[in-house]
């Protein structure tokens, strides 16, 4: 009996420390051997026997696996199926057909951008990076969107035509990627040519496929307060191609930002203020007898027989420019104050009258301020306060033909300006008198660059 035992022994040993042999897991891609048998196995997502069909739309698949997307059987609820996991070719990775633009390859750099009108599709293998081209019109606004659904995360950026990135874009709350030219300045005000959008995955990941629409908006309509506008013509500086409204282009005018061409047109304002200035300045260290009253020292030729300055003409150590302005008061820290106060400015005029009369200046000054009129001081006021409209007034006699009116104006600190006209004797404006800026008459712009130094005469300081 013991003879007996020892082999079974041996054998059971051997059972308990040698390895099991491995269980297979059966390879969903790999018919199993029942596959086809048209009996479903628990492994088998279907079987329909000898009907099984790779070629078929909605057939059980050979491998026993449901019709789906990528088989490149258009199947039921399927525009289009080309297997491939990535879209941008015309059929996305979920199998929808992409109507619009495709993004085609190389086209990661502006300047090798896809032309994109409405509505681009792509994809972005890892690391990759699409650009789209826009072509904006001036004074356009360009909105990129990433359209629903939306994937994995895209950032954007926006490139101008000359390759400057201007504006940026990311996920918002709804995960899709939107560029807003109303929270991006750099999208708007722009100017025409061809613009790029590049998309790329947040830290350069994979995207199967992604859709973006491009819309280009009116840009003045965005922010009022955006953009200047010299001209007041409801076109922005940044994107007028006449930004002082003279009728002579940028690229062509000697003074692009003071008029100087042949649509200027010179008048008061409508409620008589003079608009229309000759100015020269700043000019400092001069001593004056109290706090905010002007130097008498005369910087232009103020006291000198025959003084009639013109548009160009030396003013000192300085030059008459012109300024044309937009409202009642003219504000002289936005282009004379390059000097600390204590400083001080001239404003000049020529104002044409076809009756002689009896009249009232009316000046508003910010701070002290010197008026002469026809070569007469009418005013000298020390005081020092805001620019407060007809706050200080002097009879004066307004003759036919043309009168002339200088200011100097002494700013102590802070603002810096004034306003002035002429009332009647009731105290209603006088809005019928012809200004002008050139002692013989009326001015007639040109483009006249004395120097040779690019600027013209008109706003030529140095």
């Amino acid at each position: 009996m013991r003879m007996h035992l020892l082999p079974l022994l041996l054998l059971a040993h051997l059972g308990c420390d040698g390895d099991d042999p491995p269980v297979e897991t059966p390879d969903p891609e790999v018919p199993s051997a029942r596959c086809g048998d048209g009996v479903l196995d628990p492994d088998e997502a279907c079987d329909a026997g000898d009907a099984n069909d790779d070629v078929t739309p909605d057939a059980c698949r050979s491998t026993c696996l449901l019709a789906s997307c990528g088989d490149t059987v258009v199947d039921a609820g399927e525009g289009c199926d080309d297997g491939a996991a990535l879209g941008g070719d015309g059929c996305d990775a979920s199998c929808a057909i992409e109507a619009g633009t495709l993004e085609f390859e190389p086209n990661d750099a502006a300047a090798e951008a896809t032309p994109l009108l409405d509505v681009g599709h792509g994809s972005l293998p890892e690391d990759d990076v699409d650009c789209w081209s826009v072509a904006v019109p001036r004074c356009g606004a360009v909105r990129v969107t990433e359209l629903a659904p939306c994937g994995s995360a895209l950032t954007m950026a926006l490139y101008g035509p000359d390759g400057a990135r201007l504006a940026a874009g990311a996920p918002g709350d709804d995960g899709c990627a939107v560029l807003d030219p109303a929270d991006q300045p750099g999208a708007r005000w722009v100017v025409e040519g061809s613009w790029a959008v590049c998309v790329q995955a947040v830290n350069g990941g994979v995207v199967p496929g992604y859709t973006v629409g491009v819309s280009i908006e009116d840009a003045t309509t965005l922010d009022a307060e955006a953009g200047a506008d010299l001209d007041d013509d409801g076109e922005p500086d940044s994107c007028d191609l006449d930004r002082d409204g003279d009728g002579i282009g940028d690229l062509d005018d000697t003074c692009p930002d003071v008029s100087n061409g042949p649509d200027t047109v010179l008048a008061l304002g409508a409620t008589g203020y003079v608009r229309t200035w000759l100015a020269a300045g700043p000019y400092t260290g001069d001593p004056t007898t109290d706090t905010c009253r002007p130097a008498d020292v005369a910087r232009v030729g103020e006291d000198l027989e025959g003084f009639a300055p013109e548009v160009g003409a030396a003013a000192g150590e300085g030059t008459w420019r012109v300024h044309l302005l937009t409202g009642d008061s003219f504000d002289l820290t936005a282009d004379y104050a390059t000097v600390d106060a204590p400083r001080e400015a001239y404003a000049m005029v020529y104002l044409s009258s076809e009756t002689a009369r009896a009249a009232t200046l009316a000046v508003g000054a910010d701070d002290g301020v010197f008026a002469w009129w026809n070569g007469t001081r009418v005013l000298d006021i020390a005081s020092c306060q805001g620019v407060v409209a007809d706050q200080f007034q002097a009879p004066v006699d307004v003759q036919i033909g043309w009168n002339t009116l200088l200011l100097k104006i002494r700013d102590q600190g802070g603002g810096w300006g004034h306003s002035a006209r002429l009332l009647d004797e009731a105290g209603a404006a006088i809005t019928d008198l012809v200004p002008g800026l050139d002692p013989g008459g009326v001015w007639l712009p040109d483009q006249t660059d004395s120097d040779g130094d690019g600027e013209g005469d008109a706003c030529d300081d140095g």
